[in-house]
């Protein structure tokens, strides 16, 4: 089965979230099931190709809504979510027990791993580290000022690399970060973050 997941690219809780997802997916929905990863970015006009939903199953994370009837999996906690009221009324309408939606999380890996744990029977567990970092990150909870500002924690320096990363291996890298600790990630140089990356996840 294949899976496409489009999350909000260049963004540390949008990549957690694909990786968080296709974890949760792999674990209690299909084991054999094969990712590929779509970035999404806000910008004027359609934000959405219709002809890139071509997986067997289409996942949206920590990103705007769609009605198209190819999306089978929607997660996101913005307070604009919804490009129209159509497309609200269209989600109000949803019955499909996939689509999920709460403003009030901090961010969307943690809200994705509350669901997947109560409705799905996933243990979230292993990732808290993960999913502490990114409430951190998303919703601006630094301890102090200087925490924010010399970005020395190991995912801070992560969300550096995945704001300025050229393509789309975001959610795959931090995969990787998924099958073991999420503390043993170390970047020493932004500027040559994914080979330092690789290393740290090998």
């Amino acid at each position: 089965m294949r899976v496409k997941v489009f999350y909000h690219d260049k963004c540390f809780d949008g990549a957690s979230s694909a990786a968080l997802f296709a974890r949760f997916y792999r674990e209690r929905i299909a084991g054999d099931a094969d990712f590929v990863f779509s970035g999404l970015l806000h910008r004027a006009g359609a934000l959405f190709d219709e002809a890139a939903f071509d997986g067997d199953q289409n996942a949206i994370v920590d990103f705007k809504y769609s009605s198209s009837p190819k999306i089978t999996w929607w997660f996101d906690h913005h307070e604009s979510a919804f490009l129209s009221p159509a497309d609200a009324a269209h989600f109000e309408q949803e019955q499909s027990n996939r689509k999920f939606y709460d403003p009030a999380f901090k961010s969307c890996t943690s809200f994705i791993a509350m669901i997947a744990q109560q409705r799905f029977g996933f243990d979230p567990g292993p990732l808290a580290d993960l999913i502490h970092w990114t409430d951190v990150i998303d919703g601006a909870l630094y301890p102090d000022a200087k925490t924010a500002v010399e970005m020395q924690a190991p995912a801070m320096k992560l969300t550096m690399v995945i704001e300025s990363a050229p393509d789309q291996r975001s959610p795959t890298t931090i995969s990787r970060a998924t099958t073991s600790s999420f503390r043993i990630i170390f970047i020493p140089n932004p500027f040559t973050a994914w080979a330092s990356a690789r290393v740290a996840f090998a």
